[in-house]
């Protein structure tokens, strides 16, 4: 018993014996996680991802265990006892930081809401414990330094800059999403969002001022200074946003008008602080027919270019139609088919464009007295050319034109009276008897 004693005593006999223990332990967490798991109801793939989890915990515990027992003594020897400390604390809190990221994700990935909130939450979840880590790395390993550092001037204005954004940040996003709660207009709704970000920017400019600048004397100063440097450099940027006062002011267009800027046409679907985003009609499609694609129009180009608005305050547009009929057919019944069907078309407008036009008269010279359709007569060299001209929606432009070129077609086709004209060709073989000359 003795001789057992002195030989269990032996630092080596030890580290060994608790080593065991811990190779043991190990294998045995490992078989029952793994039976456990096998009693679960999920498929193959899932228990084949969990075993690899459960075996790569195991390891790096039983690796951290091992150093422990072994190579415990020879760091402290190599390191100052603190750093060692220190290695150990920083090990142990990364291998939590990796099983809180791995377990928290699984969590969000068992409820039932859709990918993509499913793919935000978990990065969300990912930056705060990663910001948490970083904050306990910094604790650990640079506790005093840190202390100085933020007791630095400048250091301290950044800090209180962050913490200023991040309050403001969280102001502004539980306000867009009471926002988005609303049972209101889906436009209404996008207006009240971008006007609380334009608050919350005036905001938090507003709080880096006093943080930045101490007296009121330095308050002029940086202004100034600040002042005459954007004036320089940001000259487009100050444009952007003199255009963007100006359309907040004046309102040329708003979102869900049509409008064309330069070369560029399109419905508004965002007006943000330096540019309007439009959904582009046009280029190479027919019939101002959305292309599908977005196109961002800085707003200092409504002080160089031309704005056309087909929408604010008379959404509707003259349009016209025209047909060619031979000089032998009966062009005053083709004159009363393009009449009736421009009728048909436009009657429903009739009421709305009487009171666009009233309403539209109380800001503008406006001289419209005929909103009926009317047909034109004009003589071709081929033809007797008729043009139906007509009040129609600017948004369904297309669609209209389309309907009064079917029920055209559909009628003159039922006519033995009328014919196109087109061009046409005649060719002569020279020596046939009524060769052209």
């Amino acid at each position: 018993m003795e001789n057992l004693s002195s030989y269990l005593r032996d630092p080596l006999i030890q580290k060994s014996i608790w080593s065991g223990l811990t190779l043991g332990l190990t294998l045995l967490f490992g078989i029952v996680t793994r039976r456990l798991l096998n009693s679960l109801k999920i498929d193959e793939e899932k228990k084949h991802q969990y075993r690899k989890w459960i075996n790569y915990t195991g390891l790096s515990v039983c690796i951290v265990i091992l150093i422990r027992i072994w190579a415990y003594n020879y760091l402290l020897q190599l390191f100052d006892p603190a750093i060692g400390d220190k290695l150990i604390t920083s090990g142990f809190s990364l291998i939590v930081f990796i099983l809180g990221i791995y377990f928290v994700r699984k969590l969000i990935y068992f409820q039932k809401i859709d990918v993509q909130k499913r793919s935000r939450y978990s990065r969300w979840a990912t930056y705060i414990l990663l910001v948490l880590y970083c904050i306990i790395f910094i604790r650990i390993w640079a506790y005093g330094d840190a202390s100085e550092i933020l007791a630095n001037n400048v250091v301290a204005k950044l800090i209180k800059s962050a913490i200023a954004l991040a309050a403001v940040y969280g102001v502004v996003f539980f306000v867009r999403r009471y926002i988005n709660s609303i049972k209101i207009e889906i436009e209404k709704r996008h207006q009240y969002r971008k006007r609380a970000s334009y608050f919350a920017a005036l905001v938090y400019f507003l709080i880096l001022v006093p943080i930045w600048a101490g007296s009121t004397q330095q308050w002029a100063t940086v202004l100034s200074v600040m002042g005459a440097g954007v004036a320089l450099a940001l000259h487009e940027v100050l444009l952007n946003m003199a255009g963007w006062l100006y359309i907040a002011i004046r309102r040329p267009y708003r979102t869900g008008d049509r409008i064309e800027l330069g070369d560029v046409r399109g419905d508004i679907i965002d007006i943000q602080f330096f540019q309007t985003t439009l959904l582009e009609i046009g280029n190479w499609v027919d019939g101002d027919q959305s292309t599908g694609r977005v196109v961002h129009l800085p707003h200092g180009q409504i002080f160089r270019n031309p704005l056309y608005n087909y929408t604010k305050g008379f959404e509707f547009l003259w349009n016209e139609t025209s047909i060619l009929v031979t000089f032998e057919s009966n062009w005053e019944k083709a004159k009363e088919i393009l009449q009736q069907c421009g009728e048909e078309e436009s009657w429903e407008i009739q009421e709305k464009v009487q009171r666009k036009i009233d309403r539209m008269a109380r800001e503008y010279l406006i001289y419209y007295r005929k909103f009926t359709p009317i047909v034109y007569i004009k003589i071709e060299v081929s033809g007797v050319k008729l043009t139906l001209r007509y009040l129609t929606d600017t948004k369904t432009r297309r669609a209209g034109e389309d309907i009064i070129s079917r029920k055209i077609l559909a009628k003159i086709d039922a006519s033995s009276d009328i014919e196109f004209a087109y061009t046409t060709y005649r060719i002569y073989k020279r020596g046939e008897e009524g060769e052209s000359k």
